[in-house]
C-alpha cells in the first residue's frame, strides 16, 4: 500500500509500481473524461486513508515519457473537470506535477470525504483494477457507513495557543451569551467554555488561536508594498485593533482624514472570509491588502463559490465550515444567516464609497474569493442624491438602496444587475426599475440605466435644479399638454405634475424653477391659474389633424 506521495515517487524512480500489487493506486498513461469514474471508485475505497490517481504512467509502472508542457496543461485539465464532475470535490486532496527521468507524471490526491463520492452524477466502486457502478442498495449502505461530509472545522487538533487571543474570546462569548453558565470574568478558565460548547481540540482552535497564518500587505499612495508582515491565529482579523490599525495607517501614510472606510463594512468582509476560507487547500490562504482607496480581503474557495459573488441583495448562503460559522455567529461576529452580504454592500454606498465588488479569480483547481472594499474619500454628492431618493421617494429603506444602488451601477448592463439580486427581492427590484417617477429609467431596448434629469444636473454640477433651455421647456410643455388635455383631466395640472414630467424633484430650488416657469406659461397664454396650486392648461383651437381623421376625410371625400 502506497501510504504517502514519498512513497508513490519512490517507487515510480525505482520502476516498482504496480496496480496489481498496490490496491490503492491507479495508473494511466494519460487522462480522458471518463477516467473521472476511477476517481469516484477511489474515494469510495474506505478501508485506504490515502488513494492515488497517476497519469503519464503507462500498466506496467514504466514511464510514458510526457513532457512538461503536456503535464501543465493536462493539470489544468483535470482541475476544471474534477471542478466539474466530482461531487464533493473536496474527495480530490490535491494535484501535482513530478518529474522523474526526464518524464513528467500528474498526481491526484483522493481521500473519502466522509460521504459517497460521484463522477458526473454516478457513483463507482473499484474491485481489484476493475470498476463498476454501484447499485443504489450499495450506495446507501455506504452513505450509512460514512460519517458525513467532512467539516474541516471539526476535526480534531491538538497543539500550541495563543492563550491571551482565547481569554480574549472567552471573554467576548460570556457577554454575548447569557445562556451560557459561565461568569463575565472566567476567562482564565476558557478551556473549560471552549470544552461545554463543544470546539475544545478541533481545527477552530488552531484556525483562530493557533499556527494557521495570514498576510498583511500595506500599499503607499503610488501602489508600492511598503509592509508584508505574516501573522498568525486568524482571531486577530476578527478584533477592533485590527480595524483602526487599518483605518489610522491610510489615515496617516495617504494624509486621508476622517474614516477612510465604513467599519461595518470591514469588520464583516473580514469575518466572512474566515468563516468561509476553503481550510483544507493551503489553510485557506487569507491575504489583506490595504490600499489608499481600499481593502482587499482574498481567500481561497470552492468553486462553486462563484454563484454567490456579487449577489448583494440575497440572502442565499453556504459554507463548508458549518462548526466554525455557528462559533463565529454565537460570538457575534458574524451577522444573521445570509445578511453578510447586504450589510457589507449597504454599509459602504451608506457611507459615501463607491461600492464593494467581489472579482473570482483560478487558483490552481480551487478558486480565489477577493473582496474590495472601496474608500478612502467620500462622495458628498452621491450622499445628496440618496438623502433625496429617502426623502422624497422611497421611504422603505430596501427601495431607497436598490434606487441608489442601481444609479451607483448606472454603466452596468441591467443584464449583469439582475445578477447580484435573488427571488426574495426580486419584486422589489423591479417595482424600483420600473417606476417612471424614480431616479432612473430603464432603456430595456438597449438594457441600460439612464438617470432622470435631476439626479445628472446634481451628479454633474453639483445643483439642486438648473434653468430649462428654450427647446426642453417647449418639450417639457407638450408633454404636459399630451398628458393632461384629455377628457379625464381636462388640462388640470400642478406644479408637482409639472416637475415629474420634467424629472425634477421637490427641493426649495426646483419649485422656484417650477413656479416661474408657470408664470411665463401664463403670460404666453399656455395656461391660467384656476387657485393656489391648480392651474388649467387652455387647450388650443386648432388641433393638428390625426392620420385616423385624415384619412376618413379623404375616404369621405373620394366618395
Amino acid at each position: 500500500m502506497i501510504a504517502s506521495i514519498d512513497d508513490l515517487l519512490n517507487c515510480m524512480e525505482n520502476e516498482h509500481l504496480r496496480e496489481h500489487t498496490s490496491h490503492n493506486v491507479e495508473l494511466k498513461t494519460d487522462w480522458t473524461q471518463k477516467y473521472g469514474h476511477k476517481i469516484s471508485a477511489l474515494a469510495n475505497k474506505t478501508e485506504y486513508e490515502r488513494t492515488w490517481l497517476v497519469i503519464g504512467v503507462n500498466d506496467d509502472g514504466t514511464l510514458a515519457s510526457k513532457d512538461e508542457k503536456w503535464a501543465i496543461e493536462t493539470e489544468r485539465i483535470v482541475s476544471q473537470q474534477i471542478n466539474s464532475f466530482l461531487d464533493p470535490f473536496q474527495a480530490c486532496l490535491g494535484i501535482n506535477c513530478y518529474e522523474i527521468k526526464n518524464s513528467w507524471i500528474i498526481v491526484v490526491k483522493i481521500g473519502n470525504p466522509g460521504t459517497v463520492t460521484y463522477w458526473d452524477r454516478f457513483a463507482y466502486k473499484a474491485s481489484g483494477t476493475t470498476t463498476a457502478d454501484m447499485s443504489p442498495r450499495e450506495i446507501m449502505e455506504l452513505t450509512c457507513k460514512l460519517p458525513g461530509l467532512t467539516d474541516f472545522s471539526k476535526q480534531k487538533w491538538e497543539g500550541q495557543l495563543d492563550v491571551e487571543a482565547a481569554k480574549t474570546f472567552s471573554r467576548r462569548l460570556c457577554q454575548k451569551r447569557s445562556d451560557l453558565p459561565f461568569d463575565i470574568g472566567e476567562e482564565d478558565n476558557y478551556s473549560r467554555i471552549f470544552s461545554y460548547i463543544r470546539i475544545k481540540d478541533t481545527n477552530i482552535m488552531r484556525i483562530l488561536f493557533g499556527d494557521f497564518q495570514y498576510r498583511v500587505i500595506f500599499y503607499d499612495i503610488h501602489g508600492n508594498p511598503v509592509r508584508n508582515e505574516t501573522r498568525s491565529g486568524l482571531y486577530g482579523l476578527l478584533q477592533m485593533p485590527f480595524i483602526n490599525e487599518i483605518q489610522t495607517w491610510v489615515r496617516s501614510e495617504c494624509g486621508i482624514g476622517g474614516v477612510p472606510f465604513a467599519d461595518k463594512a470591514v469588520r464583516e468582509g473580514l469575518a466572512n472570509c474566515v468563516a468561509h476560507a476553503y481550510y483544507f487547500e493551503n489553510n485557506g490562504d487569507v491575504i489583506v491588502e490595504v490600499f489608499p482607496d481600499r481593502v482587499s480581503i482574498s481567500n481561497i474557495c470552492t468553486p462553486d463559490c462563484i454563484y454567490f459573488a456579487n449577489k448583494w441583495f440575497s440572502r442565499s448562503h453556504k459554507t463548508v465550515n458549518e462548526l466554525l460559522m455557528e462559533t463565529l455567529r454565537m460570538g457575534g461576529f458574524v451577522d444573521e444567516l445570509g445578511r453578510g452580504k447586504y450589510l457589507i454592500f449597504s454599509e459602504s454606498i451608506r457611507e459615501g464609497n463607491n461600492p464593494p465588488y467581489v472579482n473570482i479569480e483560478r487558483a490552481g483547481r480551487f478558486s480565489r474569493w477577493r473582496l474590495n472594499i472601496y474608500g478612502g474619500t467620500i462622495n458628498f454628492l452621491y450622499l445628496r442624491v440618496l438623502s433625496r431618493i429617502q426623502k422624497s421617494l422611497y421611504h422603505e429603506p430596501r427601495k431607497a438602496l436598490i434606487a441608489y444602488a442601481l444609479i451607483l451601477w448606472k454603466d452596468k448592463p441591467v443584464s449583469e444587475i439582475r445578477r447580484y439580486i435573488d427571488d426574495d427581492i426580486a419584486p422589489v427590484f423591479a417595482e424600483v426599475l420600473g417606476d417612471v417617477f424614480g431616479p432612473i429609467y430603464y432603456y430595456q431596448k438597449e438594457d441600460r440605466i439612464i438617470l432622470q434629469r435631476w439626479v445628472r444636473i446634481l451628479l454633474e454640477e453639483g445643483k439642486d435644479s438648473k434653468t430649462f433651455t428654450p427647446p426642453e421647456e417647449e418639450s417639457l410643455f407638450e408633454l404636459c399638454y399630451k398628458c393632461k388635455v384629455t377628457d379625464y383631466d381636462k388640462g388640470i395640472i400642478t406644479p408637482k405634475d409639472v416637475r415629474k414630467y420634467a424629472d425634477m424633484g421637490d427641493t426649495k430650488s426646483e419649485i422656484v424653477l417650477t413656479s416661474n416657469m408657470l408664470k411665463r406659461w401664463i403670460q404666453e397664454g399656455k395656461v391660467e391659474r384656476m387657485r393656489r396650486g391648480i392651474y388649467r392648461i387652455i387647450p388650443r383651437t386648432e388641433e393638428k389633424m390625426s392620420l385616423s381623421k385624415l384619412m376618413e376625410l379623404l375616404k369621405a371625400r373620394n366618395l
